[in-house]
């Protein structure tokens, strides 16, 4: 019952762009879909595509070439290959932007309202906040860099999507962070950042849950900023950070994690001395994390 109405919804949620497929004009719906197709969103505003809008493509040889995305099949066919397309309806602004204004930075507003192609993870957060200066958005880097398959986060997109609370927040958060280290280095960082925005949720969320160990909480997400330092190749700070660390003070929940990072930062810094005393601490699943984020880094 439940996938037939999803399929109504679908075939009264879309717009035309030209003769090619249409796009879906229900956010919630594309949403949905493409937490079904594992796929992110390619977001754009209502009116933007009622005007020429030129976009870069690449081809296999370097050549570039520069067509209007809203006059060509190809194009669509190829955005639809890779995300759910959606255009926004101006009337959706005030409550897309009022759920957002007091938690998001400048950057994310200022991408939130402007014409440019925006990428979205299945729950209307934007991925591609960083400003890029040219005459024309390059398509074929937007799609190597953000159509990405987010099977990877399945089940913790499926349960936030389902129930927003302290544990699917910080959940969806853990696993972005992972899934930062299986995707191309120059996307890495902003899907660090798209995790921050959940693990940003997950503290707001604290307060009123009935969690009984909230200072180890509180302690794993400081322990996780020295994670993301790993997985940029910043091992100093890490090991500044890991300084500061009263050991005394470290919850019996977050050992194993304080182990990893120790491990994990001694080996990028080459202390193989010092690299001994952590690894039997280690799980097997710990020991193959270390070794990607190091391969990474390398």
């Amino acid at each position: 019952m439940k996938k037939t109405v999803l399929i109504f919804l679908i075939a009264l949620s879309f717009v035309g762009i030209g003769n090619a497929q249409e796009w879906f004009t229900s956010f919630d719906v594309a949403k949905k879909l493409a937490l079904v197709q594992d796929k992110m969103l390619l977001v754009m505003w209502q009116n933007t595509l009622d005007y020429p809008y030129p976009v870069m493509l690449v081809g296999d040889k370097g050549v570039s070439m520069v067509v209007n995305l809203n006059k060509s099949d190809e194009v669509n066919s190829l955005i639809w290959e890779h995300f759910v397309p959606v255009i926004l309806l101006e009337s959706e602004y005030d409550e897309i932007y009022n759920d957002v204004k007091k938690t998001r930075n400048v950057l994310y507003l200022d991408k939130l309202k402007d014409d440019s192609i925006k990428i979205m993870d299945a729950n209307g957060n934007i991925l591609n906040v960083k400003y890029v200066p040219t005459n024309y958005e390059n398509l074929s880097l937007i799609i190597r860099k953000y159509g990405l398959s987010t099977s990877f986060l399945k089940l913790e997109l499926a349960n936030y999507s389902k129930e927003k609370n302290v544990t699917t927040a910080f959940n969806l958060g853990s696993k972005y962070l992972d899934f930062s280290i299986y995707i191309p280095k120059d996307t890495r960082a902003e899907i660090i950042d798209l995790a921050n925005i959940y693990f940003n949720e997950a503290k707001s969320y604290l307060a009123e849950s009935d969690l009984k160990n909230k200072t180890g909480f509180l302690q794993r997400l400081e322990f996780l900023d020295i994670e993301k330092a790993l997985i940029l190749n910043n091992p100093r700070k890490a090991r500044r950070l890991l300084k500061r660390i009263d050991e005394a003070k470290i919850d019996s929940a977050n050992q194993s994690l304080f182990s990893f990072l120790n491990y994990t930062t001694f080996k990028l810094l080459k202390k193989e001395d010092e690299v001994t005393l952590f690894k039997d601490k280690l799980s097997a699943v710990d020991l193959k994390k270390a070794e990607l984020i190091i391969n990474n880094n390398l």
